[in-house]
């Protein structure tokens, strides 16, 4: 399902026609909505703070805190810092891998690990923005898992948008529903 999902977005970004007028932006700022549905029928919610700074052409540094609520009574913060690459096919298709550290701290344990991720991020038109990528995230204590995401982005003048996207992994799925600001 996960590589059904991530090659379909994939074929779509790539088959989308090249009309935007500008090139990708890796400063932002970014405040999401979460909903998270958790393994055992465990759920909750939450939200995201995070943001990235471009450094050159190729390279940015990036950042999230996230603060969750769980149905069960417990509640849990997640950090994650790291740098991530990109490479432009075009004006509107980039490949983008990353590197980070994770910092998960629950009310009933926490853990903390490396990600390594890869995907892509195309704009289609002025407005549209869709994106698709793999992680590998492999923790200290509770091991390691591979997950897809999925998302888009409607920006409604050149440097707002409003965005949702889609995280599957193994333990856990969550749906983001937020805001961006590109300076």
């Amino acid at each position: 399902m996960k590589r059904t999902a991530l090659f379909g977005a994939v074929m779509a970004a790539l088959a989308a026609p090249s009309l935007a007028l500008a090139d990708m932006n890796y400063t932002n700022l970014e405040v999401n909505y979460l909903d998270l549905d958790g393994d055992g029928g465990v759920s909750g919610d939450g939200f995201e703070i995070g943001g990235s700074w471009e450094l050159n052409d190729q390279f940015h540094l990036f950042g999230s805190f996230q603060d969750q609520g769980f149905d069960g009574g417990f509640d849990g913060e997640v950090i994650e810092i790291g740098g991530g690459w990109s490479h432009g096919f075009s004006d509107t298709l980039d490949f983008v891998g990353t590197l980070s550290y994770l910092d998960a701290d629950y009310d009933v344990g926490g853990d903390d690990g490396l990600a390594l991720g890869g995907g892509i991020r195309s704009r289609l038109g002025d407005s549209f923005e869709v994106d698709a990528a793999l992680k590998y995230v492999d923790f200290d204590e509770s091991g390691s898992d591979t997950g897809v995401s999925v998302g888009g982005r409607y920006y409604f003048n050149d440097s707002m948008a409003l965005g949702a996207s889609l995280e599957e992994y193994d333990d856990v799925d969550t749906f983001r529903l937020g805001f961006r600001w590109e300076y």
